[in-house]
């Protein structure tokens, strides 16, 4: 056993040192971070029912709906104490993810180990540990990561032989904390429950396995149910305001995001032309599997249909960031694939082919070994650079806002709930001529253009009682007078 966790631990410790690397100490302007973080703020103080009562005003007073009202409470309590630590200090809450990515490297390690060889499951585990999108995903104050850990955990617990009582517990209990990070870990306990009627259906005449699927199931289910209650008592809700962005479904939509979400998973390996004849070669692999290991793994393969399924209908793209619990899942089938058709060779050749699919996939293992290394280095070479809304040039904006503006002033912004955390000041989002009114102060970007704002160019078209108050090279500030 010593030896197995030895070369794991190396693993882990290249892929959190490289990880660490990749940080910076700043963040995108994409605002769904910054609502995380007030969701923490609002923990460490005590502020809950305030932090609704900001986000109702924010969301009902702007041009469009921003989100839900609250996201899960999950991911704010993770970052909660080290927001209490050291405030909103993006290095310092992007260290959850660091620590939470590790988790997910073991879950992975203890997943793969008693489906594949030593050898493979140490190369399955370099491809997760040493990948360049997972590993800069980690530069993002989002709940993606510590949900990755959680469904993959979720999925450690559901497949593994010989369950007792207190296992199954233990996997309600994962579902719980996979949807406290994310509404759509519920899916997990929806497909628990799914994988096991089919059993019951098919085992239907045997009383006794009936009343075990039966038990089993309700301890799952009451497992689940008992932390969403603690859940329901400690915290607000606000994450129902997800059914309203529904209205904006169509056809169209879906059809395009099956194009998409298809293609995103040759992301895995690169956005390159040629990153995505190497996903396809694979596919045919995964696929394989798939048909090989249906009756096997039955869990794994509802979950993935159904996530899929859920994802290509939500109206909104968010990326390969909505498809990484599915990876672990994609790349074991490969595996599984690429094994059952070594098993087809003739005995002479099966050496060989165990050989060449060692070779295959250790070379990509260490092309983004060496890929997310030269990334991690050239960002601490360069000072960690500041982005975003933490650069000097927002810094300001928002010193000059905190002095020179009441607290009860409203500001339009195009990332209002970046606005809220950075200055205490209710902020909206208004990105056309009517509604400005509803807001005391202006702020434009000169950068973005017409990006979720009237260009500043174009603003004295709106012909609004405009007094500019405050100028750099990146905004402009305009006192709404009325």
């Amino acid at each position: 056993m010593k030896k197995l966790f030895q070369p794991l631990l190396l693993i882990i410790f290249i892929s959190t040192l490289i990880g660490a690397g990749m940080l910076r100490r700043g963040h995108e302007w994409g605002d769904d971070w910054a609502w995380y973080v007030l969701q923490a703020k609002s923990i460490a103080d005590g502020s809950l029912n305030e932090f609704i009562e900001i986000s109702a005003f924010t969301n009902y007073q702007s041009t469009s709906h921003l989100g839900p009202l609250a996201y899960p409470w999950g991911y704010p309590l993770i970052l909660a104490p080290f927001y209490a630590l050291n405030g909103i200090s993006p290095m310092t809450l992007k260290i959850p993810g660091l620590l939470f990515y590790a988790g997910f490297l073991i879950c992975l390690y203890l997943f793969a180990k008693s489906r594949l060889t030593r050898t493979e499951s140490l190369i399955f585990v370099s491809l997760f540990a040493f990948n360049p999108m997972l590993l800069e995903f980690l530069d993002y104050i989002l709940s993606d990561i510590p949900f990755l850990f959680f469904s993959t955990l979720t999925l450690l617990l559901v497949v593994q032989q010989n369950k007792s009582r207190i296992h199954y517990a233990l996997i309600g209990a994962a579902i719980f904390f996979t949807t406290f990070i994310r509404a759509t870990g519920l899916l997990l306990l929806g497909c628990f429950l799914l994988v096991d009627f089919f059993e019951l259906l098919v085992q239907r005449k045997d009383w006794n396995v009936v009343k075990r699927i039966i038990l089993n199931s309700f301890i799952v289910c009451a497992a689940f149910a008992l932390l969403w209650i603690a859940n329901i008592l400690l915290f607000p809700g606000g994450g129902e305001s997800y059914l309203s962005q529904y209205k904006n479904l169509t056809v169209d939509l879906v059809i395009g995001f099956i194009g998409a979400y298809f293609k995103v998973y040759g992301w895995f390996f690169g956005e390159a032309t040629r990153w995505q004849y190497l996903y396809y070669f694979v596919l045919a692999f995964a696929l394989l599997g798939v048909w090989i290991r249906r009756r096997n793994d039955l869990y794994l393969i509802s979950f993935f249909g159904v996530w899929m399924l859920v994802h290509i209908t939500y109206p909104y793209w968010q990326g390969p960031r909505y498809i990484f619990p599915l990876l672990p899942i994609f790349i074991y089938f490969a595996f599984q694939g690429m094994k059952f058709a070594i098993g087809k060779l003739s005995e002479k050749y099966q050496a060989m082919g165990q050989r060449a699919m060692y070779g295959f996939w250790t070379v990509i293992a260490i092309y983004f070994l060496v890929t997310s290394s030269v990334l991690a280095y050239d960002n601490v070479r360069t000072g960690r650079q500041i982005n975003g809304p933490f650069d000097p040039l927002s810094m300001e904006v928002y010193q000059w806002i905190k002095n020179e503006t009441p607290p009860t002033s409203v500001l339009i912004f195009f990332k209002p709930r970046v606005m809220r955390l950075m200055t205490e000041r209710p902020s909206i989002y208004i990105n056309q001529c009517d509604g400005m009114l509803k807001g005391d102060y202006l702020v434009l970007s000169k950068k973005v253009g017409a990006n979720g704002q009237v260009p500043p160019e174009e603003i004295g078209k709106c012909s609004l009682p405009l007094d500019a108050m405050f100028n750099n090279r990146r905004f402009i500030i305009y006192k709404i007078e009325k």
